[in-house]
């Protein structure tokens, strides 16, 4: 274990090119003399709670305002930090207050619930806002301190947070969005790119990196378009085209090396090599085939950039979109149809339950229950209750071992800046994994609060231990009760979910397709819009639902690539339906070849796309065709397809009309 968590350590001491990142080890050494100043200081003055506070506001804001770049992040903490340290002061003064203070956690767990429709970090920031509303509001962490006290504490700990991103970002501000744009010339598969441009956007959109990105999606679109020809071709052809693909990822990996660095002069032979020629040079048919030419194109582009790096940025998108995106947003899930609506109700109706108990209890060894139940529940993100019993077994037996370290052990109060510590230093897992966070979290309000009774810590552990075990199973109840009284389906229809979704999804295309001909179609585009976005987050929760063991099978693994192609493509498709009418047309040929795709046709190639168009234009063309590619391959695995693209024929049954009401 000890060599282990050394080699992690190294490991995190290091950047990706194996070097000793001085950045690293100054936030390392910031964040452990600032942890054990402020234990020191808080037990010697007597101020455990507020440096409590203190250190879980740091925590909480830093995960919920990390992982782009500065600018991107610092623009997320002007509305999270605020928010988070608010809740963290205010949150113990409620208590005093019960109705009050059941309203907000209600009302903070459904609002937070919602907001994964906006995107992957809104998500993450909901969870947290959450978390640090249940802890401040149902733990007793605090409650008796005056409110300067607990508001001062918070805000110290929310600037520490601060200064933290600060230190890691401002010696290379958009080292994030280097990294997450050079991801997509080495990660294939849908939704890298659509990533990457959120994280170009969030940073001020710079023209080099953008330029990347329009290589970039030329690029995957036609090794897409190569490897699907492939398929389709006898052992001879396939074998040379899968060939020039892996040629292509060679001189892609070297490229993406160079996007990462933070300044290039040059480019090693490699990098410029072409990949087709490469090939044709062993032998063999001299011809290329015209996907090729796709290839080529994307890599001049992406070499141009890197070496003539223009950081002015791209003008942004007209304003009306983003508003346009979220009315869509907002009337696809404020409705019983949508799968995220069911899940938020569910939450907030099983934590209002516990709520209601704890309150009854007024237990300080209660205030482990709501956080027990939002374990079990909240990581399902959509209508599942996948893995809710593996997770309700792994809370109540993790209370209980804590419990009996708590008895056995001598000075655990020492365990809580420990925790601490390695929650800061291990920001990439707490915001990948909600239930890191509530774990941490119930391990320290554990330990705090079995320290501050005045009972026998037998007792103690086992009052834990029953509230925890109580929480999980409201969870458990609340979830099945749900399944039973809202409009959900406990014995999902995969491939009827698949067919409603590309039929929604295709709705979108020809309506988009038809505008950017001229037709003017606002109501029908909007609605398709609604319809599709509600389809493909259905769709994303269906793997949740086929089997309950928490190993993933076959079924799972091909209706989840087809939810996430379709997602990525919807996206793609959603983005271009705002976009300036000269926009769309660039788009037509690239909607026409999807729309074919998507129907059955086997013949795949890379429509005309117009080179020399504005990037974010480029981008969205070669998107389409990339996650188009990846849609009908996930399609045909969904279907248990043996023969890969055959052609077929979809029978859609339209599931509701296209008026949303």
């Amino acid at each position: 274990m000890v060599n282990s968590v050394m080699t992690w350590a190294r490991g995190w001491l290091t950047n990706e090119a194996g070097v000793p990142d001085p950045r690293q080890r100054q936030y390392a050494v910031l964040v452990l003399i600032t942890v054990v100043a402020g234990t020191v200081l808080g037990w010697f003055f007597e101020l455990h709670a507020p440096a409590l506070i203190a250190g879980l506001t740091a925590v909480l804001a830093l995960t919920a305002t990390s992982g782009q770049s500065l600018q991107s992040d610092l623009h997320r903490f002007m509305w999270f930090g605020p928010a988070v340290v608010l809740m963290m002061a205010v949150g113990p003064m409620l208590t005093r207050v019960p109705l009050l203070a059941g309203a907000a956690v209600a009302l903070v767990v459904f609002g937070t619930g919602m907001l994964p429709a906006l995107g992957e970090h809104y998500r993450v920031g909901g969870q947290v806002l959450a978390a640090a509303t249940l802890v401040s509001t149902t733990t007793g962490i605090g409650i008796h301190e005056p409110f300067p006290l607990l508001l001062a504490a918070a805000v110290i700990g929310g600037l520490f947070a601060l200064l933290l991103r600060m230190l890691m970002g401002l010696s290379d501000p958009g080292r994030a969005t280097r990294q997450a744009v050079a991801g997509t010339l080495l990660q294939p598969g849908p939704g890298v790119l659509e990533s990457a441009a959120s994280a170009w956007r969030a940073d001020g959109s710079a023209k080099w990196l953008g330029e990347v990105l329009a290589g970039a999606a030329r690029f995957r679109a036609a090794r897409e378009t190569l490897l699907a020809q492939a398929q389709q071709s006898d052992r001879t052809e396939a074998e040379r085209l899968r060939a020039i693909v892996a040629e292509a990822d060679a001189v892609a990996a070297e490229l993406a090396r160079a996007v990462r660095a933070r300044a290039c002069t040059g480019l090693p032979m490699v990098a410029r090599r072409d990949p087709a020629e490469a090939v044709v040079a062993r032998g063999g048919r001299q011809d290329l085939p015209d996907a090729a030419r796709g290839l080529n194109q994307g890599l001049d582009r992406i070499r141009g950039a890197v070496v003539h790096r223009d950081e002015d940025a791209v003008p942004p998108p007209d304003g009306g979109q983003r508003k346009e995106r979220l009315i869509a947003a907002v009337r696809a899930h404020l409705s019983f149809r949508s799968s995220l609506f069911r899940h938020a109700l569910r939450c907030t109706l099983a934590v209002a339950v516990g709520m209601v108990i704890v309150l009854l209890l007024r237990d300080p060894s209660a205030s482990s229950l709501l956080l027990a139940l939002y374990v079990v529940l909240a990581p399902a993100a959509r209508d599942s209750m996948t893995g809710a019993l593996e997770r309700t077994g792994g809370a109540v037996l993790g209370v209980t071992a804590l419990a009996l370290v708590i008895t056995l052990v001598p000075f655990t109060h020492l365990l809580i800046p420990v925790v601490i510590v390695g929650m800061l230093l291990n920001m990439p897992k707490l915001r990948a994994e909600l239930q890191a966070v509530l774990g941490c979290l119930i391990v320290i309000t554990v330990i705090d609060q079995a320290l501050v009774l005045d009972r026998p810590l037998v007792n103690v552990g086992i009052s834990f231990a029953a509230n925890t075990a109580v929480g999980a199973a409201i969870a458990l109840c609340v979830g099945y009760v749900s399944y039973l009284v809202l409009p959900s389906s406990i014995l999902p229809d995969v491939r009827g979910s698949v067919r409603s979704t590309v039929w929604a999804v295709s709705e979108l295309m020809r309506s988009v397709r038809a505008s950017g001909q001229g037709a003017d179609l606002p109501a029908a585009l909007q609605a398709a819009d609604v319809l599709a976005l509600r389809r493909t987050q259905d769709l994303l929760g269906m793997p949740a639902l086929l089997d309950g063991t928490g190993e993933e099978t076959d079924d799972d693994r091909a209706t989840r690539n087809a939810a996430i192609a379709l997602d990525a493509l919807r996206q793609d498709v959603s983005t271009l339906a705002f976009r300036p009418a000269a926009e769309r047309m660039v788009a037509v040929p690239a909607l026409r070849a999807v729309d074919d795709l998507l129907g059955g046709k086997p013949t795949a190639k890379i429509p005309d796309i117009p080179t020399g168009s504005a990037v974010a234009s480029e981008l969205l063309a070669s998107s389409l065709v990339e996650n188009a590619l990846h849609a009908r391959q996930a399609i045909d695995e969904a279907f248990g397809l043996t023969n890969p693209w055959k052609s077929y024929t979809i029978t859609f049954l339209r599931p509701e009309r296209l008026h949303i009401r």
